[in-house]
């Protein structure tokens, strides 16, 4: 069966008439598995909608519109207008045509998608096709009325062609039949991503590196051989099958959640006519920077989006409704507990209004506690849109033991809503191999029950990459001057600044890295707990206490702080202080895992001495080579 991004079942909802739904069940019955198809969702710069567009990697691209129109109800018709009885429309094969020529459009310019060699070289390597889809009208019928110019076989389909008594075969062959003949050279799957890519804008992966970045610029808009980045299908269907009310997504590290999150918010901001923001909370404040950059990226404002931590919407609560402040603790930081109990308090009493929100999306909801999401899925207006997105295994900030109970016992009412997303496509499989096996049994698949939520084993999209290394100094001094040497290289290499994040558990660890970066020419910018050093002060990334994603600089942070970043090279220094005195050790391995995650094409860990954590990173370095499967050749 053909892949429906959509999911069949919501398409088949969504279908304005039968002549649609008739379409859509001969889609289903007769297209193989290498189909894609979408339904009722803009294509090109004018962002028509066609009923149906349908990509096979070998066949090409091909858009139907649908009528259902009965015989005898056209009283007047050319190629361009047909005169109902009951008023006017466009002509379907041209509306087809026309939304074909705009999906279209790009895929021709792209020199990446011509035919190679042949007779055809040079030319586009994708066929197209349209076609107008008459679901209640036999071939007598058009002849009757005498409208065989006007419905041409060539372009159209009539009611007998969606018939379930014809053969799959037969269908396929009468379908493809719509498309350019000549030609057919199946498309890899990477050009299978650029016709996407190119396609659905709202699909792109926009979370670039820096040199991605610098590369797409260069190389101008339709010349990006390498760099073109898409959600895979699963994510899509993930991210487009999302409908009204509470919504559950179980994603491993590097699933794409964020990802998701971001697709989400988009579409709700361009369609919300509610009057009323949506609202996307996640815990730490460099996560809730970089969804706002991506958002931005994407053509979203902060007054259609708004993006805040957990506590930082709730100090903004407290402020907008006049509801005094608990006061600080002795220490001089935010009584963070009483600050959540005064909005707790404050919604109860009336004083801070529920339903606010046209939507509210939660990303990490696993470092959330069961209040806290308690009072969140008050916060959508009477459609409930709520999207929470969730993975046990990176649960970092909840004390040890301390479990949230299931999703219908805080209020989330997302039963035969969830869906899970296994594979992860951030990391190399070296890397995710390398974390896994330092994270042990925390990664033990467990099933939802009223007592507890459930965990995910991660799978591999078996992308490659170099084995993560780890690297021995006798001192801290030492291991700073040779993390800045080896990132000096990397800079020196062509590396931006900005794709190299240095992590460690305490950011006390960062002074004597500074200062050795500091020698070599390299800046590097510290994220801490709340404001931004190594800016210049005034500036917007430090007025917004959010790291500039922008500036050519290294990024330093917590691995707690890095909760769902990632960066193309990542050294994790100071394994010898991992685990932490005062934490458990469950917790530390699960901290270790997530901060390993981070790296999208290399790891390098470092130690200035021994501790468990590294006699744990060792010990599998050891067993890396074995368990990763052979490289193909070529």
């Amino acid at each position: 069966m053909a892949v429906f991004p959509q999911t069949y079942s919501r398409i088949h909802d969504a279908c304005e008439n039968p002549g649609e739904r008739l379409v859509m069940e001969q889609l289903r019955r007769c297209l193989p598995d290498e189909c894609v198809v979408w339904h009722d969702i803009p294509v090109g710069p004018l962002q028509r909608q066609p009923d149906f567009v349908i990509f096979h990697p070998e066949r090409g691209l091909l858009v139907l519109e649908v009528k259902h129109w009965k015989p005898g109800s056209i009283r007047k018709a050319n190629l361009s207008r047909i005169t109902l009885q009951d008023g006017n429309s466009p002509h379907p094969m041209k509306q087809a045509h026309e939304c074909a020529l705009q999906a279209m459009s790009p895929i021709q310019r792209d020199a990446q998608l011509k035919q190679a060699s042949g007779p055809y070289a040079g030319h586009c390597a994708v066929p197209y096709g349209w076609g107008a889809v008459m679901s209640r009208m036999t071939e007598d019928d058009v002849a009757a009325a005498g409208l065989q110019d006007i419905f041409p076989a060539s372009h159209t389909l009539l009611r007998p062609d969606l018939a379930d008594s014809v053969p799959p075969a037969a269908f396929c062959e009468r379908l493809w039949s719509l498309l350019d003949k000549g030609f057919a050279a199946r498309l890899s799957a990477r050009q299978q991503e650029r016709v996407r890519w190119l396609i659905f804008p709202e699909v792109r992966v926009t979370n670039w590196s820096a040199a991605q970045k610098a590369a797409v610029e260069a190389a101008g808009q339709f010349a990006i051989p390498d760099l073109m980045q898409v959600m895979d299908l699963n994510q899509e269907q993930a991210a487009r099958s999302l409908g009204e009310g509470h919504r559950v997504i179980h994603g491993v590290a590097g699933s794409g959640k964020t990802m998701i999150l971001v697709f989400r918010a988009q579409h709700l901001a361009q369609r919300n006519t509610a009057g009323r923001p949506i609202l996307v909370l996640c815990y730490n404040r460099p996560l809730a920077g970089r969804i706002e950059h991506q958002l931005a990226g994407r053509g979203i404002t902060p007054e259609q989006v708004q993006v805040s931590t957990f506590h930082g919407w709730c100090s903004r609560m407290l402020n907008e409704c006049g509801i005094p402040k608990p006061r600080r603790l002795p220490d001089g930081n935010p009584d963070y507990e009483a600050l959540v109990h005064a909005v707790e308090q404050g919604m109860n009493k009336g004083q801070i209004p529920k339903g606010a929100y046209a939507a509210v999306l939660i990303d990490e909801a696993h470092d959330f506690e069961a209040a806290w999401l308690r009072m969140a899925a008050q916060l959508p207006d009477e459609a409930q849109s709520l999207l929470v997105l969730y993975d046990d295994a990176q649960s970092i900030y909840r004390r040890s033991g301390k479990r949230l109970p299931s999703f219908s016992k805080m209020g989330i009412q997302a039963k035969g809503r969830s869906s899970i997303l296994r594979l992860n496509y951030r990391n190399t499989a070296e890397i995710l191999a390398l974390s896994m096996l330092c994270a042990g049994g925390l990664l033990d698949e467990a099933e939802e029950s009223d007592t507890r939520m459930p965990c995910i084993h991660p799978g591999s999209a078996g992308r490659r990459g170099p084995l993560p290394h780890l690297l021995r100094f006798a001192t801290g001094r030492e291991e700073a001057q040779g993390l800045a040497a080896r990132i000096h290289e990397l800079v020196q290499s062509g590396v931006p600044a900005q794709d190299i994040a240095v992590l460690c558990r305490e950011k006390r660890n960062w002074e004597l890295l500074k200062t050795a970066l500091r020698q070599r020419g390299i800046e590097a910018e510290a994220y801490i707990s709340g404001s931004v050093s190594g800016h210049t002060s005034g500036s917007a990334a430090q007025k917004k206490n959010q790291l500039d994603w922008n500036a050519p600089s290294v990024k330093l942070l917590t691995m707690h702080a890095a909760k769902g970043l990632e960066f193309p090279h990542v050294f994790l220094m100071r394994l010898d202080l991992l685990p932490a005195q005062a934490a458990a050790e469950e917790d530390e391995w699960r901290l270790l895992y997530v901060a390993m995650t981070r790296a999208t094409e290399q790891l390098t860990l470092s130690c200035a001495g021994d501790s468990p954590a590294v006699s744990r990173v060792q010990q599998a370095l050891e067993r890396l080579p074995g368990l990763l499967p052979a490289r193909q050749s070529g």
